[in-house]
């Protein structure tokens, strides 16, 4: 998806193209090259610059460094020269204009630097020289791209980069033989994969944890909302039920503001209903506030919008009245690179009620997330899920059974999920049953990701677990624990037992080319409560002792 293109976005282009112009007239150089020398350095900078380098889940760093610095070596027009080869940059996601703007940049970072260390005769050597030109060059592109956003440890991370790249160049300098200079140039481009490829581990590790991290936040949700389920039921008042999902998405989804409405089409009217996060005196100021229910309708429920029962608006409030949409947060901050993720105090996020006709009948609005971004497709999936099940609870009240097990159900593979597991642990402790359990660990299951797809690492899990399912007995329980990671609780067997069980398993699993890491442990040593940590242990001493093992 390529980047909308704002008025704020374009005066800084005019800026740096008119800055750009000045240094060119000021600063001028000769535009003749040495066609060799010319598709060396641009064939360089070309590689460098489409080595995509990012640090976890930050920002891309620039890579382009190892073909600026023999530009220049070569001379200012080979710097201009590079900087232009920067717009055939291999990237979709990147427009014209975006492009465009790259090259100023870049051009005024690296001969802006180029100016400063030659023209200025600081009559320094060449390899101090080299060094002020990575320096100054970094602190440029800071000026340029990263002040409004600026980290002290990312600013590092781009300058150690820049810097490590100067050996090579001053092993360059200093060597005699014709072959070995060209092999130095060439060194920082393997340097440069070496770095994407550490990079790109850590990125995929972080990735990994905010993917397992999401998970378990919505699991506790899913926990909240079986205990409200389970403590209201239908006897409940809908103002009560209604004021502890309010609660469970200001304190779990961590959105500051939550208000919930309901919409009478009668009178054309929105009345408020209760709220979390704010005080009784804006509620009740809000309550005051005449909104049309019509108006409302027409702008916020559009397909357009729509991620199934959740309904995302950048920037409404500058699309309609402001006095029709409450804002209390002015200013959000948010510690990120990316200022299209950032949460925009005009945004609305809206999870619609409905009635069993699927009509909307109200509507749930959260404001200023915690963390300041906008909501992910993850996030909305997720919200959506609970506006379905907050309309079940109002609607279907009779299905207070049914609504329950959802909660507990992981919707993938169609085991529990963890947080049914964290029940149950604690039920097992006060009935003192024997029990063993197991935790599963699947090995090199990213290896499966990355090379077919998510959709068919998704499609081996459901298979995976529907062996698992026909493998145990009906008392006993399968979960999911987390990405790659299932438990099975089995009653009244000991480990041993339960180790020739996930034996049987194990073989039938060969039958998808999948192969696990076991940990088993039972309670006649251990508390109840304590078993997941031990078996967790367990499967990752089995991990490291070459996969595909049991250990109980």
């Amino acid at each position: 998806m390529v980047k909308k293109i704002t008025w704020g976005y374009t005066k800084k282009i005019i800026f740096e193209a008119i800055l750009s112009f000045f240094i060119l007239i000021y600063f001028p150089f000769d535009f003749n090259f040495d066609l060799h020398k010319l598709f060396g350095v641009l064939l360089i900078t070309f590689i460098s610059d489409n080595i995509n380098v990012k640090w976890k889940n930050e920002k891309r760093l620039v890579s382009n460094i190892p073909g600026f610095l023999i530009a220049f070596l070569l001379g200012p027009q080979y710097i201009f020269y590079s900087a232009a080869i920067t717009i055939l940059r291999i990237d979709n996601k990147v427009s014209l204009i975006q492009r465009i703007r790259k090259f100023f940049v870049y051009f005024i970072m690296y001969y802006g630097s180029y100016i400063i260390v030659e023209k200025l005769e600081f009559n320094i050597n060449i390899y101090f020289e080299l060094f002020l030109f990575v320096t100054i060059a970094k602190i440029l592109n800071t000026i340029f791209v990263d002040s409004k956003n600026f980290k002290l440890n990312m600013f590092f991370i781009e300058y150690i980069f820049f810097i490590a790249t100067l050996p090579s160049i001053y092993l360059y300098l200093i060597s005699k033989n014709l072959l070995v200079r060209h092999y130095f140039l060439l060194q920082n481009l393997l340097f440069l994969g070496i770095y994407f490829f550490i990079t790109k581990y850590l990125y995929e590790k972080e990735e990994e944890r905010v993917k397992n991290k999401r998970l378990k936040k919505f699991n506790e949700i899913m926990l909240e909302f079986s205990n409200l389920l389970h403590a209201y039921s239908i006897k409940a008042s809908k103002e009560v039920i209604l004021k502890e999902v309010a609660k469970l998405l200001n304190e779990k989804f961590q959105y500051k503001y939550v208000l919930i409405s309901e919409i009478d089409y009668q009178n054309d009217e929105i009345k408020r209903v209760t709220y979390a996060g704010f005080s009784k005196e804006d509620f009740e100021k809000l309550i005051k506030r005449k909104v049309r229910a019509s108006e409302i309708i027409e702008n916020v429920f559009k397909n357009e919008y729509r991620h199934g029962e959740v309904y995302f608006i950048p920037n409404f409030a500058e699309n309609i009245n402001e006095n029709n949409y409450f804002i209390f947060e002015q200013n959000i901050t948010a510690n990120i690179y990316n200022k299209d993720y950032l949460w925009n105090e005009k945004d609305l996020l809206a999870l619609t009620l409905r009635d069993k006709n699927d009509e909307i009948i109200g509507y749930i609005s959260c404001d200023t997330p915690e963390d300041g971004l906008r909501p992910t497709t993850e996030d909305m999936q997720t919200l959506s899920v609970l506006a379905k099940i907050v309309s079940m609870i109002l609607i279907h009240g009779n299905y207070f059974t049914e609504i329950k097990k959802l909660s507990e159900i992981d919707h993938l593979t169609g085991l529990y999920n963890s947080s049914k597991l964290k029940k149950d642990l604690e039920i097992y402790e006060k009935r003192e049953k024997l029990i063993a359990l197991a935790f599963i660990d699947l090995d090199n299951f990213k290896h499966i990701n990355d090379k077919y797809g998510h959709l068919k690492g998704d499609k081996i899990l459901k298979e995976i677990s529907d062996i698992i399912k026909v493998s145990i007995r009906e008392k006993d329980k399968a979960y999911r624990y987390g990405g790659d990671e299932f438990v099975i609780i089995f009653e009244d067997v000991d480990k041993f037992t339960a180790r020739n069980i996930l034996k049987r398993i194990r073989k039938k699993l060969l039958k998808v080319h999948v192969k696990f890491s076991v940990g088993i442990e039972d309670n006649k040593k251990t508390s109840i409560l304590k078993l997941i940590k031990v078996a967790d242990k367990k499967a990752y001493r089995a991990k490291n002792k070459g996969k595909n093992k049991i250990i109980c």
